[in-house]
């Protein structure tokens, strides 16, 4: 099973594109956390804002998750994926262009339903492995995919702090932020066109 993994072919492909466009959806579902304090600083927020702009990334996505499913069960995991990725740019570029709070908390009530991009992995992974092995192809897309929260975390200060020389004096949360959109579109056509 595991040299199959490594073999990019036939199920493992899917798998394999399918745990990376998970990853990338937590990549950008919690690309905030990071730069919770340094938006708030640049920004002027209260503590509460800022606990408000957290808590807003979750507001949407228990429903999103059932309107995903219901999407997910008309077009398919492939269409339905691709479109999430690919939306997942505009309240990523809405909250890396925001000026206030109120713009803040739109665009991550927005980004809640780039968080239900889980829903479509577990179906589209179930249909690519016979059930002897669903639960090793499950693990594989759940571990690796929910790794995207802890990537994020984890490296988005560093490529902010690499590309401060494009702002004056302060990390580049925006373009960081706004990358993890960009990034996540361009993923969107290339699962769309390989899985």
């Amino acid at each position: 099973m595991l040299q199959g993994l490594l073999s990019f072919k036939g199920p493992f492909r899917i798998l394999n594109l399918s745990w990376f466009a998970f990853f990338l959806t937590f990549i950008v579902w919690f690309n905030y956390a990071p730069f919770s304090t340094t938006v708030q600083q640049d920004l002027g927020l209260t503590i509460g804002q800022a606990r408000i702009i957290s808590l807003c990334n979750l507001a949407l996505t228990i429903p999103a998750s059932i309107i995903i499913g219901m999407l997910l069960d008309r077009f398919g995991p492939r269409i339905t994926f691709s479109s999430i990725l690919v939306y997942a740019a505009f309240p990523t570029l809405a909250f890396a262009c925001a000026q206030d709070f109120n713009q803040l908390v739109l665009s991550r009530l927005a980004m809640g339903i780039v968080g239900s991009g889980f829903v479509v992995g577990i179906r589209l992974v179930t249909e690519w492995f016979p059930p002897e092995e669903i639960g090793f192809a499950q693990g594989i897309y759940a571990g690796w995919g929910n790794f995207g929260s802890f990537a994020a975390e984890a490296v988005l200060p560093s490529i902010a702090a690499a590309t401060a020389f494009l702002s004056v004096g302060e990390t580049n949360w925006r373009l960081t932020i706004a990358l993890t959109g960009i990034v996540a579109a361009i993923f969107g056509v290339i699962f769309y066109c390989n899985v």
